[in-house]
């Protein structure tokens, strides 16, 4: 069970080493869970956003929001993350998030400024790409200045070769973030938008980063073809207490279709292995999306 006073505990010396200068065939069925709680005793949800057209929930407890179009689903995060972080900040003191680039972290400029206190957020990023730190400038435009987060609670992906970036990345997340029994750090939250072709953040499908799931991995290096980034493994994605997924658009229909039913092959569909191992895992789709999911 992770305690407030120990996520409190975390982020608080994290916080303190910021400022001082410190350097920043696995289906989601099959996966082990342990059970976290809230300090009230209620398990992590996700809520129902207010524009939900309907509801799906699949034999696994994945959950499927169905929202008219892809300018509902961008309110639907934005709503559901304020109700997620107000909860966060007032049962345990502090709110921890991973975030990508994208689609979804422009909906987050949606975020009301005052739907939570911001100063008690941390943001962490799924996936960037180094030298260029796409993820990072996007949320400072879109949500983190306007929300008023102190920029030593957005931990930015550090400079150099892959390697040791990935290190001091994973050194970083782990210090701030408590950890389950497997060394995991455990998230508040995870935002991940998804390819057509399945991926998610940096993890894309038959890739040496989606067969690393399982493995204990926390952050991984990536090198391919002159490009050079890192990634947040699958398996942090599982510990994370809530995970929110969205779709939008009838070309993204046949991968929601397979990640829901399990009907994949093996790592081929990154997108259908993302399941909280004991908490909440919501997706949010719109009725294009979700058009074949029950035939």
């Amino acid at each position: 069970m992770i305690r407030p006073i120990i996520l409190l505990a975390a982020l608080l010396s994290c916080t303190s080493a910021a400022v001082s200068g410190a350097s920043p065939s696995l289906k989601p069925s099959l996966r082990p869970a342990t059970t976290l709680r809230l300090s009230g005793g209620a398990a992590p949800s996700v809520p129902q956003p207010s524009a939900t057209k309907s509801k799906q929930t699949i034999h696994d407890g994945r959950e499927v929001y169905v929202l008219a179009d892809s300018d509902a689903i961008s309110a639907a995060v934005a709503e559901s993350v304020a109700a997620i972080g107000k909860e966060c900040i007032a049962s345990q003191g502090t709110f921890t998030m991973c975030v990508p680039g994208g689609s979804i972290v422009k909906a987050l400029s949606k975020l009301p400024p005052d739907s939570m206190d911001f100063s008690k957020v941390h943001v962490f990023f799924a996936n960037e790409r180094i030298g260029e730190y796409k993820c990072y400038k996007g949320a400072m435009d879109s949500f983190v200045d306007k929300c008023g987060i102190p920029h030593a609670n957005v931990h930015k992906v550090g400079e150099g070769e892959p390697a040791e970036v990935a290190a001091a990345y994973e050194a970083e997340m782990l210090k701030c973030v408590a950890k389950n029994d497997k060394g995991i750090p455990v998230m508040d939250l995870v935002l991940l938008g998804t390819g057509e072709d399945g991926h998610v953040g940096s993890i894309h499908p038959n890739s040496d980063e989606v067969m690393q799931s399982g493995k204990g991995k926390v952050i991984l290096p990536i090198d391919k073809g002159g490009k050079k980034s890192i990634a947040a493994s699958m398996d942090v994605f599982c510990a994370s207490s809530r995970i929110i997924l969205s779709a939008a658009g009838a070309g993204r229909a046949p991968m929601v279709k397979a990640a829901l039913s399990g009907d994949f092959e093996e790592w081929t569909v990154p997108a259908g292995l993302v399941k909280s191992e004991a908490g909440a895992t919501a997706w949010l789709c719109d009725q294009e999306s979700v058009a074949t999911l029950n035939h």
